[in-house]
């Protein structure tokens, strides 16, 4: 039996494998996985199945008079080469880009090679599905700064409060928030004491363990958030010695939440006054616990303002550690306590430092986000004309078809481009208008590591994991193929000034050492390794908080550039915005994970669209009945269901349908221009008008 993780999403559940022949015969959630103990949700349970499934793609294709043909590797890799080459020649390296997907963004070796490689290329064109849900959480953290001592810890809450987080379907951590990986310990945490707030248009999955559930209007999250800090500040319930101290700008962000008093916000959001008093003072009360929140608000209007609203209101209440708390450390980080400060803005990584993200798009203006540039504007950048049109385009464990709004023009965007290279380990939507095909490995048959959640585990933990069998016929690491073009373009790639050498490429093991040189982290990788199952390195588990050093004056910023322009835009979106029949909100389907997992048994072939019953009722509808839902961009059809944990006029559908096995895209219904975000333009799609008539 062999230890490993479920690379599907960042709870990396713990399991065990059984592999025979090849095959892994069984894979079972491990009940002493340090972290997971034990849990996982059903797609994890069926993560292995995806090596054996019927739409996998295991052999290298090339697309011949409009038709699929398989095609020698070598060869491939060699004409893949040789078009860009003409390419770059013609239109310059920025006219290469690589849009990168949930099916590797977690992966620990993919992203830093798709880095390596457009930087050796010459090209900044990288995109990910980080901005097309949640670049907010980025932004925010560059504009308001980082606390050097951490924040709350969940394990270490009296209180809690989640803004569209769905933890016990989704899996997705939030800092402070209940852990993807083991939901139940909310269950204990509430033993000891622990007080859940749950802010949701929906009573989900989640808010049905709440203490206190406020069935928000989508869009909204960004007034409550306002008017909760302007009750706070109006009753001085904050944290004056450590504002006094460690912030700057509470003045100007006091004059911006005035005119949100309990009855504006109240008449805004959809909820009552008291009900909105009684969460901020359970919040103020229990004094250990943070807001967090997950993509629902970011997916809204104003979702940047959210964000920091939500970095405020846990600053304002001084929800950070201090000199003498005892807080576990991230093992990815040099071996330096945790201090009572704010991390110099001069010191922010370039991924999160906005300074150090320059570049803009040639059309919108939008900005570079996490050292990516805005999905949002891909496809627009493709089809305009003139100098800086993309002209090439690498597709790596993403299926932009359906994940992003507006999927006329993706389309068109996919068939216009000059090459289009998909790595996947199925054909995909988006693979499926690829000239060639790469298939890809999967988790299983990797080496892998849980290096996406070194700040989120709440605990000095890691786990790296190797192949458990070996990949079928043309099947390669994302990493192989781009080290073997760079080798082709004789291009340079380069992890931490060391260069690697794409004509013999390093093992594994050897390439996440170069990642993290010798200092840069409190463990070594190896030593991490030499735990298959993980470890939790209990010496960084109880580290004191120590006072500030000699120089960390920065302050955390209340009302940093942009801040007062998005207050603005809040103000009069309101005033612009006609009322609607019904809000579209997502919801999450416990059985897929977005475009993904669609393969699995338990997966449904379909996404309905779910109403309250009052509202289905309104509208003369049943369970079943086919409905057509339009927006101001477009138009669907699908059935309808019942479901009372709704608000009522709200209209909630699960994105990620819509492809070959089944369902509707809900990307037909949203626009890539439709932004209150001035600076990566992320799509509204959520809080979105639309109406609903029975299908003739």
């Amino acid at each position: 039996m062999a230890k490993t993780f479920c690379s599907i999403c960042s709870a990396f559940c713990g399991f065990d494998a059984t592999v025979e022949d090849n095959i892994i015969t069984d894979f079972q959630p491990d009940k002493t996985h340090p972290m997971s103990k034990g849990f996982s949700c059903t797609k994890g349970r069926s993560f292995h199945t995806l090596l054996t499934a019927d739409s996998r793609q295991t052999k290298v294709l090339k697309k011949i008079d409009g038709q699929f043909a398989e095609a020698d590797k070598k060869d491939t890799l060699d004409e893949i080469a040789e078009k860009l080459t003409a390419i770059i020649k013609q239109h310059g390296p920025e006219s290469v880009a690589a849009y990168c997907g949930n099916g590797v963004t977690f992966k620990a070796l993919t992203m830093p090679a798709v880095h390596a490689f457009m930087k050796g290329l010459g090209s900044h064109h990288i995109y990910t599905s980080l901005t097309i849900d949640q670049p907010a959480k980025i932004i925010s953290v560059g504009r308001h700064g980082i606390w050097a001592g951490n924040g709350h810890s969940f394990e270490t809450a009296n209180v809690l409060m989640l803004i569209g987080n769905n933890v016990f379907v989704s899996g997705l951590h939030g800092p402070g928030s209940i852990p993807g990986w083991q939901p139940g310990a909310l269950k204990e945490a509430k033993k000891r004491g622990l007080k859940l707030i749950v802010i949701d248009p929906r009573k989900t999955e989640t808010a049905q363990q709440a203490d206190l559930h406020l069935a928000i209007k989508p869009g909204t999250d960004a007034v409550l958030l306002s008017g909760m800090i302007n009750y706070i500040l109006q009753n001085n319930l904050h944290d004056t010695p450590f504002c006094e101290q460690f912030t700057e700008g509470l003045e100007q962000l006091t004059e911006q939440v005035k005119p949100y008093d309990l009855t504006t916000t109240s008449r805004l959001t959809g909820l009552n006054e008291e009900e909105i008093e009684t969460a901020i003072n359970l919040f103020i009360e229990q004094q250990r616990g943070t807001v967090s929140s997950a993509t629902g608000p970011d997916m809204a209007p104003h979702g940047n303002l959210t964000e920091h609203l939500i970095y405020s209101l846990n600053t304002l209440c001084g929800r950070h550690n201090r000199a003498g708390d005892k807080v576990a450390t991230p093992l990815l980080t040099p071996d330096i306590p945790p201090i009572e400060g704010v991390v110099p803005f001069d010191f922010l990584p370039p991924s999160l430092n906005p300074a150090a993200n320059t570049k803009r798009t040639r059309i919108s203006n939008a900005r570079q986000v996490f050292g990516e540039m805005p999905t949002a504007t891909l496809a627009e950048e493709i089809l305009t004309p003139g100098e800086g049109q993309l002209k090439a385009l690498f597709v790596i464990g993403g299926n932009p078809l359906l994940s992003v709004p507006q999927q006329a023009q993706m389309q068109q965007a996919l068939e216009t481009v000059d090459l289009l290279v998909v790595m996947d380990g199925r054909l995909s939507e988006t693979a499926e208008h690829a000239d060639y095909f790469l298939p890809t490995t999967y988790g299983l048959e990797k080496t892998d590591m849980t290096l996406f959640n070194d700040i989120f585990w709440g605990a000095p933990f890691h786990q790296i994991s190797r192949p458990l069998v070996s990949p079928p016929d043309d099947a390669m690491d994302e990493h192989h193929y781009l080290f073997a073009l760079a080798n082709r373009l004789n291009i340079t790639i380069t992890y931490h000034g060391t260069t690697i050498n794409t004509a013999d490429i390093p093992d594994d093991m050897s390439i996440l050492d170069l990642q993290f040189p010798e200092g840069t982290t409190k463990v070594p990788v190896a030593d991490i390794a030499e735990h298959p199952q993980g470890k939790v390195f209990e010496q960084y588990s109880q580290v004191e908080v120590i006072p500030a050093m000699e120089g960390m004056e920065d302050r955390l910023r209340f009302m940093p550039d942009g801040v007062a322009e998005e207050f603005d835009s809040l103000a009069q979106w309101f005033k612009e915005t006609d009322d609607a029949d019904y809000l579209l909100i997502c919801r999450r389907n416990p059985h897929v994970y977005n475009s993904m997992c669609h393969e699995f048994s338990t997966a449904p072939g379909h996404n309905p669209a779910f109403l309250h019953p009052d509202d289905l009722n309104k509208e003369g509808l049943s369970n079943g009945d086919t409905i057509t839902v339009k927006s101001a961009h477009g138009e669907i059809n699908t059935t309808v269901q019942s479901d009372d944990s709704l608000r009522r006029g709200v209209l909630s559908i699960s994105h990620g349908f819509g492809g070959k096995t089944g369902g509707v895209a809900v990307s037909r219904l949203l626009s890539t221009s439709e932004s209150t975000d001035r600076y990566a333009k992320i799509p509204q799609m959520s809080a979105v008008p639309v109406s609903v008539t029975r299908t003739v």
